[in-house]
């Protein structure tokens, strides 16, 4: 669906895409083995809120979403941002540092069943 198709009659997008992950880390956010992932987040959040039909992102006071705890588990991470629509969230996830992350993916999340 295009932005024309989705709008309203004052030409505002009728919807905007959430997209919510939650994964269960392998490791601790301070060991060795997600030291890369961690020391990405910056950069790759900076990306996503730079990115052509970015909207908003979960974040903590300071700054990031590693530090919300999810159902009372300090094991899971979660990450939720808001798009204007499917190509802008999918242009932004397959191209650039955010890319290179999912092809590093496995380090630290454990597979799932």
């Amino acid at each position: 669906m295009t932005d024309a198709a989705a709008g309203t009659a004052s030409g505002t997008a009728a919807f905007e895409l959430a997209q919510v992950n939650i994964s269960r880390l392998k490791f601790p956010l301070d060991s060795p083995e997600l030291k890369d992932f961690v020391d990405a987040l910056d950069p790759v959040n900076a990306d996503a809120e730079a990115a052509d039909g970015y909207v908003w992102r979960l974040q903590s006071e300071e700054g990031n979403a590693t530090d919300i705890q999810v159902f009372g588990d300090d094991w899971l991470i979660v990450n939720m941002s808001v798009w204007r629509n499917t190509d802008a969230l999918t242009a932004y996830m397959y191209r650039g540092r955010h890319r290179e992350m999912l092809s590093r993916r496995r380090v630290g999340v454990p597979p799932r069943p």
